[in-house]
């Protein structure tokens, strides 16, 4: 009996001397239920609980935070988090767009100092500016808590990009991109030829000018190409294109996104070019006025960006009004550590039956159709894909379904499907993609195995 009434006496005494953590000043997104869920004995024992919180918001990137003091109150073990915002920005560069850059940085002002998400951002900025570095020094703001940034910028001096695709319709279509950064703008220069085993299936190239002061900017060029086209319903001719285009526009913050909004004045020469017996030649000229927005999210998922594109076009030509939409969305998604999902979809409208007007349908949106060359005026498709990184930062795999409606030639609306799987492998600057894909109205022995590699430098 003595000895059952000290065993009570004990788990007694033990329970009031077991202490639920209870977490303070935490506002960040760090998973703390472990933590919350043991119980603390001893100042020691609250103490390592304090480490181990320090280190979990160290591991999610809050590396200047941390666990600034632990006491015991009664039954109570509290935590008293210190997170660390960013007070102030210093930058230094040897750019015209100092500016500018200046400006996207702002939008870190008084968040919470995370080193992936400023290493995030750092990659779009030299993207997006043409940057040869940007470094980086954190320095305590006032010798309190909050940090400094402290940045200096590089510009390079020329970059040149270069990309092959195998894509459906055009074949391999390699590509290069030079581009000169000057004050506040810059020059670009695109080439592009596509081949398959028969023929030439495209030539392309555009000339580039934008101007991006700080919030207004604009934009001007001229696009020159050439375009081997096998339709179902016109068959095989070639249109040749020139188009010049001048706009201006804004540049925007909002939140985390990138803004832009363009207003274009465009023209357009067509020449269509029909090989019978005896050679026909039609030309084409419309002008118009095309409205471009674009948002994107400075923070990458999976080395990919929620983004947002439409335009919209409104123009005459010699025997019609010509009206044309475009819009395009792309929302990267994480559900796990290395597990993602991307929705996105596309989305096409034009309302004249004009041909050379006209889009295909089985193109890489719709992947898994092998010699398909159905042309529409109206298709919309959404796609999802199930991506998981295997190898941290470097090999991503992925499965994917796309689905979507179309009016096609014959002025039917119709739909298709196709699904597939694929992977993405980073190393420094270079990208290679490679995958498989089919299509939900033939054999699964029917399939089109695409693939794509790019780099800048």
């Amino acid at each position: 009996m003595k000895k059952f009434s000290f065993l009570l006496l004990f788990i007694f005494y033990s329970s009031m001397c077991m202490a639920k953590v209870i977490v303070e000043g935490l506002t960040v997104p760090v998973d703390i239920a472990e933590i919350e869920n043991q119980s603390v004995t001893s100042e020691s024992q609250a103490k390592v609980q304090a480490i181990a919180l320090t280190n979990k918001l160290h591991e999610a990137g809050y590396t200047t935070s941390y666990v600034k003091r632990y006491y015991l109150e009664g039954d109570i073990c509290y935590l008293y988090v210190v997170e660390s915002h960013i007070a102030d920005i210093q930058l230094t560069a040897n750019s015209g767009v100092k500016e500018a850059i200046m400006q996207d940085l702002q939008k870190l002002l008084g968040t919470v100092y995370n080193r992936k998400t400023v290493h995030a951002l750092f990659l779009q900025l030299k993207e997006k500016y043409i940057l040869d570095s940007i470094q980086v020094n954190v320095a305590n703001y006032k010798e309190g808590d909050d940090v400094s940034l402290i940045i200096h910028v590089r510009a390079k001096k020329l970059v040149f990009s270069f990309e092959v695709n195998t894509l459906p319709i055009y074949g391999i279509t390699p590509s290069m991109t030079l581009s000169l950064p000057l004050y506040r703008a810059v020059i670009t220069g695109q080439g592009q030829i596509g081949f398959n085993e028969e023929r030439v299936t495209v030539k392309k190239g555009v000339l580039e000018y934008m101007s991006y002061p700080a919030t207004f900017g604009w934009h001007a060029g001229l696009l020159a190409s050439q375009e081997y086209a096998v339709w179902e319903r016109y068959g095989d001719f070639t249109v040749t294109i020139a188009k010049p285009y001048a706009g201006i526009g804004i540049f925007s913050n909002i939140g985390v996104f990138d803004i832009s909004v363009f207003l274009y004045g465009v023209g357009t020469y067509y020449r269509v070019s029909e090989q019978h017996a005896v050679p026909l030649h039609n030309t084409y000229n419309n002008a118009g006025l095309q409205l471009n927005f674009r948002a994107t999210d400075d923070r990458s998922i999976a080395k990919k960006n929620k983004a947002l594109n439409a335009t919209l076009y409104a123009g005459v030509s010699q025997d019609e009004n010509v009206l044309m939409s475009r819009a395009s969305a792309y929302i990267p998604l994480q559900l796990t550590m290395r597990l993602y999902v991307v929705p996105s979809c596309y989305s096409f409208y034009t309302n004249s039956l004009n041909r050379i007007y006209a889009e295909y349908v089985f193109d890489s949106y719709l992947l898994g159709y092998a010699r398909r060359y159905t042309a529409t005026h109206s298709r919309h498709i959404a796609k999802l894909e199930l991506m998981y990184e295997l190898l941290y930062e470097f090999v991503y795999f992925e499965i994917f379904g796309s689905s979507g409606v179309y009016k096609s030639e014959y002025v039917r609306w119709d739909r298709a499907s196709s699904y597939g799987a694929g992977a993405d492998v980073y190393y420094n600057t270079i990208l290679f993609t490679i995958g498989c894909a089919w299509n939900t109205d033939e054999q699964f022995g029917e399939y089109y195995i695409y693939s794509g590699i790019k780099s800048s430098w």
